[in-house]
């Protein structure tokens, strides 16, 4: 099976890309010595400095930290040093990582090494290397904690930390979760492992080929610690080895695993290790994401939970939030979604101003952010402020108690990982009128087990009016939106309809679920048939399945525009739900 690996290898090797030339030119290592000594070349601020986590943004630096767990001593450390050279700023990411901006070149190397001296690491926090290992943030210390991520964890960085520097053909993220809960995106990641059980032990359920926002596949493979250790190491030697370095837009581990086939890269990574790795076991992290504010604790405290809208956070916060660990005798534990948690709590940390600062909130608690414009330059849309003031509108307008998961990215590299949201949302260019403006591609009905469908392109100004009615449909419900919406039975196509139609025109709210079940054609009809009803007061037929007869809206005096999309939906003159939102389009003249 190796064989296939080198074949479909050799496809990629006829023109590498032009940063595997720039890693021929020089050692990382290389870059870190001209910082000490000053001699830093363009190469070196736009690439090489980023393996130790320090990213040129053009007159200063944003660096990133690889931690996820903090100390009350490592959160001091981290926000004194934001106040005094990074404005107080703080950004919490999608890997349970810490970012420090407006890092001046000239204090660049003494805020790493103070980092360094207090164990806390920037390494391979960039580029092509492992990244940040995400981990359940209640590892080793919660009730629903069965494995605790950190030993695995601890063995992993082991094998690279430090030493595999700039060595691969892209970046690769690693998941863990030991934990019945998924409280780690564990799904998406390049490699991930997912508690299991197999003949009475616990151990791992690897995934293979995840993204960003992107769900990997199931390898079928069962592993122990150690087990799963040896894995990793082949997985890293085969991927150095025989993954592309071509087309950076299509380098990542999953589209070796695409175009070699799952079951054949197993088989391939078997023979490189001469050895069989068990099959099966029972996967037992839920495949739904961790919804909870507060963690039962084995010790029989809690971890309560700190709600940071799209992750952006402070220097002179993380320090009050240090003193509350401290006080406590707890940690500071980052979570996947920009929040974090302070473990070994009591329910009087509720009345702190910290806590009433970043409490709980319906719209905020499971909302995800990149970094956008401000700081990015891949970015389309400010992003961050956007998310938040799009939570605030709805906070006001339709107030809810469930769960719902609004993820934004700035751009198509989807690092807010929107792919997952219940809603995603993408930032990009939309033209209206002949003009173009800030827009954003709106995605629904994912969830960590599958990503969400685009369905529509709209103007960011207008976006709370798409996102309104479904909002208004959900109002109410006890339970959470993917379960709500699964229950609906209505399809992604049918909700794109209803958030398009009342943003163009007037509110339709149908009665749910569907009776037809997500069978498009029928689907159609039925929502036509809704609407029609609510325009002319009658149904447009008696019988979904078998209309004897269907009425017209000309019949109640109304005429072109929007009525001739609700006469052709129910008439049966739409068969799938594009020609619908095409027709919309056309009617509205945009």
């Amino acid at each position: 099976m190796l064989k296939i690996l080198e074949e479909v290898s050799s496809r990629h090797k006829k023109k590498i890309n032009k940063i595997e030339k720039l890693k021929e030119l020089r050692l990382p290592q290389d870059a870190l010595e001209a910082l000490k000594s000053g001699n830093l070349t363009k190469e070196d601020r736009d690439y090489f400095l980023k393996c130790f986590g320090c990213f040129f943004k053009g007159s200063d630096y944003m660096i990133r930290v690889r931690i996820s767990t903090l100390t009350p001593k490592k959160a001091f450390v981290l926000g004194e040093v934001a106040k005094k050279f990074g404005k107080d700023y703080i950004d919490l990411t999608t890997r349970a990582q810490v970012e420090l901006r407006f890092i001046e070149e000239k204090n660049l190397l003494k805020v790493i090494e103070t980092l360094w001296e207090n164990g806390i690491s920037t390494y391979q926090t960039g580029v092509d290397n492992f990244r940040g290992i995400l981990t359940d943030p209640m590892a080793g210390i919660s009730v629903s904690s069965i494995i605790d991520d950190n030993l695995l964890k601890a063995k992993l960085e082991n094998e690279f930390l430090g030493k595999d520097l700039c060595v691969l053909p892209r970046k690769f993220n690693i998941g863990i979760c030991g934990n019945i809960k998924n409280t780690s995106n564990v799904f998406t990641q390049d490699l991930g492992f997912a508690l299991a059980k197999r003949d009475g032990e616990y151990g791992f359920r690897v995934f293979m080929g995840g993204r960003v926002g992107m769900i990997g596949r199931d390898s079928g493979v069962f592993v122990d610690v150690d087990e799963a250790v040896e894995l990793f190491r082949g997985v890293k030697e085969l991927f150095k080895k025989y993954g592309f370095r071509d087309n950076r837009n299509k380098n990542r581990f999953a589209f070796l695993i695409k175009e070699v086939g799952i079951e054949n890269f197993i088989k391939a990574l078997e023979e490189y290790l001469s050895r069989e790795f068990k099959r099966g076991g029972e996967l037992l992290t839920s495949t739904k994401i961790n919804i909870h504010l507060e963690e039962e604790l084995l010790n029989g405290k809690k971890a309560y939970k700190f709600i940071v809208p799209s992750g952006i956070f402070s220097g002179s916060d993380l320090i009050e939030a240090g003193r509350l660990a401290e006080k406590f005798g707890g940690e500071i534990r980052l979570s996947y979604d920009q929040n974090f948690y302070i473990t070994n709590a009591k329910e009087s940390i509720k009345e702190t101003k910290l806590y009433k600062k970043y409490s709980p909130n319906p719209y905020f608690n499971h909302l995800v952010a990149c970094a956008g414009t401000k700081t990015c330059s891949f970015a389309v849309i400010e992003n961050k402020s956007d998310a938040i003031n799009l939570a605030k509108k709805l906070s006001e307008f339709v107030p809810i108690n469930g769960i719902v998961k609004f993820h934004w990215s700035a751009c198509v590299k989807g690092c807010g990982i929107h792919g997952v949201g219940d809603f995603g949302f993408e930032g990009s260019k939309v033209k209206v009128d002949g003009v173009v403006k800030e827009g954003v591609n709106i995605y629904i009905g994912g969830n960590s087990m599958k990503e969400g469908k685009k369905v529509l392109s709209v103007p960011l100004d207008e976006v709370e009016k798409y996102i309104l009615p479904m909002m208004k449909l959900y109002q109410g419900s006890n339970k959470t939106y993917e379960e709500w919406f699964r229950e609906t039975e209505m399809s992604e196509w049918a909700a794109a309809f209803i958030m398009k139609f009342n943003a163009k025109y007037f509110e339709f709210l149908p009665s749910l679920p569907l009776k037809s079940k997500k069978i498009e054609y029928f689907e159609i009809k039925e929502l036509g048939n809704k609407l029609f009803y609510q325009i002319a007061g009658v149904h447009a037929f008696d019988d979904l399945f078998r209309p004897l007869k269907v009425k017209s809206l000309k019949e109640f005096g109304f005429k072109g525009g929007i009525y001739n999309v609700v006469d052709g939906m129910v008439s049966g003159k739409y068969e799938v739900w594009s020609e619908v939102l095409d027709q919309l389009r056309m009617e509205n003249g945009k």
